[in-house]
């Protein structure tokens, strides 16, 4: 657990109201839905059933094409007609565009090393790092907004935690980082936990259903990003610590179904046991 210091509660606020209206968007793969939770291992058999099923994620056809096989140890899944394996563990894949939360490790006057927990670290370049605010033309830039002297580069230094934005990741580079923009760079209060990528979705939810209800009983700022980390911020200890719990368990039980149900009624005891409002 990193514990953080020192920012604003006003913009935090802001910021997880906004991610609360795309959340479920992009976290699509556990639902909160009465479908399968068959736990699967690789090679497995999902299907023979070729003409009415196509492999997804995770999934592959034998070599005659008559099977759909597992790729991976995790939950069976049927969308449409297509039979996905969501992992149940794995790495983060970076994709360009995602805002995820990353740890400086290392650092040399060209460039940062962050640890965003991908196969690879993450590499952030000082002219990604322009202060908000200090984004501006000047004579004969084209507008190109680069900052006028280093005075506008942000400086971090090694254990700092960032909210960046993926700017490139392929097969072949590093995945190249950003903090210029709404909400992005470094992050001085609440803190800051861990799941496996892949259980992420269940904390979301459908539709956003359950992060809503962790932040409205446990009365807590919480924004949840692709690569496994979760930063949040509640009013008291007793209501952090609750969060806590309950996102463990959420990960625990990731493979079942009713899950927001069991997890509401869960909170509601705990918090008439521990005497929190």
């Amino acid at each position: 657990m990193i514990i953080l210091e020192n920012e604003t509660d006003k913009e935090v606020i802001e910021e997880t109201q906004e991610n609360d209206e795309k959340e479920g968007e992009d976290f699509e793969d556990f639902e909160d839905e009465e479908d399968s939770r068959d736990i699967v291992v690789p090679g497995e058999v999902l299907t023979e059933d070729t003409k009415n099923f196509l492999p997804g994620r995770g999934t592959i056809y034998n070599s005659e094409r008559t099977k759909i096989i597992s790729l991976n140890i995790g939950l069976k899944q049927i969308r449409k007609n297509y039979i996905n394996v969501i992992p149940l563990r794995g790495f983060y894949t970076p994709r360009p565009g995602d805002k995820i939360i990353a740890l400086v490790v290392d650092k040399n006057p060209v460039k940062y090393k962050c640890d965003i927990n991908a196969k690879d670290f993450g590499t952030l370049k000082p002219k990604n790092t322009i202060k908000r605010g200090k984004m501006r033309s000047f004579r004969g830039s084209g507008g190109s907004g680069y900052p006028q002297d280093e005075a506008n580069i942000e400086r971090f230094e090694i254990g700092d935690i960032l909210i960046v934005k993926i700017l490139s990741a392929d097969r072949l580079n590093k995945p190249e980082l950003t903090t210029v923009g709404k909400y992005l760079g470094k992050k001085n209060n609440g803190f800051v936990i861990s799941i496996d990528p892949p259980k992420i979705p269940r904390v979301i939810g459908r539709n956003g259903s359950m992060i809503k209800m962790l932040k409205n009983l446990t009365k807590t700022n919480i924004f949840v990003t692709q690569n496994g980390r979760i930063w949040l911020k509640g009013e008291d200890i007793a209501h952090e610590r609750l969060l806590v719990e309950s996102i463990k368990k959420i990960a625990a039980e990731a493979h079942t179904v009713g899950l927001t149900d069991r997890m509401q009624e869960f909170i509601i005891n705990e918090k008439k046991i521990r005497g929190i409002e």
